[in-house]
């Protein structure tokens, strides 16, 4: 059976350690959506590997595939590449020829878009120019991968891409788009990458019959339709987007991804949120600092609300959950089990406005004693007592069983149930 892996939160749930664990089961691991904004930290051994647009399927010298939902900066990409290749010997990475490119003045336009919004409504985007090539693909003016075949075709679209936004990017003293120059680094580029592109058509006949393992970026609240708007993503990060971002239609099912506890990079609503001791006491022991915006993450205990509304929109059959190593030594554990006293069966997560404005007090919340350190990870029965009971809490919760918990980096450090 395909699988998918969706992170159930704000994003940084560990998807990049647990795609590597089950990829080993599957014969292509495709990413779907969003750039280099979002990064997959994996350890083995002794190795650590930081990845920001390859699946980390790579790892095990799966066939990866980054499909046309994808943005790709081709500075970065080529980068993250070479460094890949160092450690594993001929990754097989391919690119889908339909993908959207991040050039220099999507980045000038990000910087541009944060600079005018006020504190209180600042996105806290990378500036890696995700948001604004999105907007390019929306409006039909995206240089895709299949036009680096052709200087002319890149020129005639540079021509009117200029036109538009030069006038912007000097108003605010940015650098106006530079024509020659943008063309000569694609073409150098397409030269580097052009036996990865390959069309859509003849990677669904490839693995027609093969199993198939999807990977999301960021998390589902990060969502652009279904998210804390605006306090979102450039992309549709739930598992619905998969066909029409990876071009494969076909059946899978859905592993939801969430921490023990949760985090957010940048603003936006979080209702959970810790502003104690006990919130930089996990973001010190978690070591929560983005892989992609080396920013301290916001912290705080285990939301039940938005993670039952994560699950309905991704379709989640089965969890993991993670990291509920870093909550060992604390006296006690908490997880929001409702919003100002009251259950939801579903939370309109788009109106970020409502959910800035909770009250939480102690009876939205389940309190658990801690469970110490853990001394054996050979299978779920050998688990601390305690740990099991806060486990077998939220599958109540949400009616759906944890399947996989991970309890630390390594691979060994993972449990199957």
């Amino acid at each position: 059976m395909n699988k998918a892996v969706i992170g159930l939160q704000w994003g940084d749930e560990g998807k990049g350690k647990i795609v590597d664990y089950l990829s080993e089961d599957y014969d292509l691991v495709v990413r779907y959506q969003g750039g280099n904004n979002a990064g997959h930290t994996v350890i083995v051994d002794d190795n650590t590997y930081k990845l920001n647009l390859i699946p980390s399927g790579v790892i095990r010298g799966k066939i990866c595939f980054l499909g046309q939902g994808v943005v790709l900066d081709p500075n970065h990409f080529y980068n993250e590449y070479n460094q890949i290749s160092k450690k594993i010997k001929n990754p097989k990475v391919f690119l889908s020829s339909n993908i959207s490119l991040i050039l220099d003045y999507h980045k000038h336009l990000d910087r541009i878009n944060e600079r005018i919004l006020n504190t209180k409504n600042k996105i806290g985007t990378t500036s890696k120019g995700i948001g604004p090539a999105y907007q390019d693909k929306v409006g039909r003016k995206s240089i895709k991968l299949h036009d680096l075949k052709s200087k002319e075709v890149i020129q005639e679209k540079l021509k009117s891409i200029k036109k538009f936004y030069d006038p912007i990017l000097e108003s605010f003293d940015e650098s106006k788009i530079n024509i020659d120059q943008t063309v000569h680094d694609l073409f150098i580029f397409y030269e580097l990458v052009k036996e990865l592109i390959i069309d859509n058509s003849l990677v669904k006949k490839e693995f027609k019959d093969k199993k198939i393992l999807f990977e999301g970026a960021q998390g589902a609240l990060l969502d652009l339709d279904h998210g804390s708007y605006p306090f979102v993503t450039s992309s549709n990060t739930v598992s619905s987007n998969i066909v029409i971002g990876s071009a494969f239609q076909v059946d899978y099912q859905t592993v939801g991804i969430f921490k023990a506890y949760a985090t957010r990079v940048g603003n936006g609503p979080f209702p959970s949120e810790l502003f104690d001791n006990v919130g930089e006491y996990i973001a010190e022991k978690g070591l929560e600092i983005g892989t992609v915006t080396k920013r301290k993450r916001r912290c705080g205990w285990l939301d039940l609300v938005s993670l039952k509304y994560s699950c309905e929109i991704n379709q989640v059959k089965e969890l993991c959950m993670t990291k509920a190593d870093v909550l060992n030594n604390l006296s006690e554990i908490k997880v929001c089990k409702s919003y100002n006293k009251m259950k939801y069966d579903e939370v309109n997560f788009n109106e970020s406005n409502i959910l800035e404005s909770l009250s939480l007090d102690d009876k939205d919340f389940e309190v658990f004693p801690s469970w110490g350190e853990i001394k054996n990870l050979s299978n779920f029965e050998t688990l601390p007592e305690n740990l099991k009971k806060f486990i077998l809490y939220i599958e109540n919760y949400l009616n759906i069983p944890i399947k996989i918990i991970s309890l630390g980096p390594e691979r060994s450090q993972t449990i199957i149930r």
